[in-house]
């Protein structure tokens, strides 16, 4: 149960760290948002972020058998 509440902790990290992190150097550097390929990050990290939802049911599974 602790190596599986690791892992989960862990992935939810590396899926929300790079969210968050963005979020925070957009809000200190707004002169960034109006490049062009600005929303390709956001919507990556973003995408990133919300496949967290997706994984925590895979590993679940798979720490359970």
């Amino acid at each position: 149960v602790v190596k599986m509440f690791i892992i989960v902790v862990m992935i939810f990290a590396i899926c929300w760290l790079p969210y968050q992190g963005f979020s925070i150097y957009l809000y200190h550097h707004s002169d960034i948002s109006s490049s062009s390929y600005i929303q390709h990050v956001y919507l990556s990290f973003y995408w990133l972020a919300m496949a967290n939802a997706m994984v925590n049911p895979l590993i679940y599974y798979w720490m359970n058998n």
